[in-house]
């Protein structure tokens, strides 16, 4: 292949690639730009393929640094977009807790796990401000375009530097196309405040993904 059909190769797969990103940014402006929690009726939308060219799901669990075996806390997994990988990147040994506001995001999140046969991810109805979950049990904890929808951070923030293990890890992923996104600055400022120490910051797609450390002495 010449180098010019290379580069029209390489402009039309671009071109493509803006293409579908742009027609997710619409699909969620349109759904979801009054901002705040999107509605139980329209939560399957969250499972929509395009959405893995902005946030690809091992891929973004990687940088998290899920181990086998780890109790792993997703605060806000809606249908289970992330949940599944999740389960099965910590193993038979290992647990996914599943917290959400709206029982019935986490009816649809049991059904796909049940679906696929995934018996080591538990669903919890709870409030971010106040985790039902013991002092230090968490080895890590993420939420993906979550802390924008909770009302008080830096109560959330403080609930989840308690439920975390010593050295626990804390990832967010963070996507422009979220009508309550958090802009990284405003993130390492309400982290910084609440114990956590900055580890990694990695770009994604119209986004960032960004992981913290509870700050020892914390």
């Amino acid at each position: 292949m010449g180098m010019r059909a290379l580069k029209v190769l390489l402009a039309f797969a671009l071109m493509v690639w803006a293409l579908l990103t742009l027609l997710f940014v619409l699909m969620v402006r349109e759904r979801y730009g009054r901002g705040g929690p999107i509605p139980v009726s329209q939560g399957r939308a969250l499972l929509h393929p395009l959405r893995r060219f902005l946030q690809p799901v091992r891929p973004t669990l990687q940088t998290f640094g899920l181990k086998p075996g780890e109790t792993v806390l997703e605060l806000g997994p809606g249908p289970g977009y992330f949940t599944l990988e999740a389960s099965r990147m910590v193993g038979a040994g290992g647990r996914v807790l599943c917290l959400d506001l709206q029982r019935g995001m986490l009816e649809l999140l049991r059904q796909r796990l049940a679906e696929n046969e995934i018996a080591n991810a538990h669903t919890v109805v709870a409030e971010a401000a106040r985790l039902p979950l013991a002092d230090g049990c968490v080895d890590a904890a993420f939420l993906v375009a979550v802390l924008g929808e909770i009302p008080d951070r830096p109560a959330a923030l403080l609930e989840l530097r308690r439920v975390l293990k010593r050295g626990g890890l804390l990832s967010f992923a963070e996507t422009l196309t979220d009508p309550d996104y958090v802009f990284q600055r405003e993130l390492r400022d309400l982290c910084r405040a609440t114990g956590f120490e900055p580890l990694e910051t990695s770009g994604q797609p119209l986004g960032y993904r960004m992981t913290f450390r509870v700050a020892p002495g914390r």
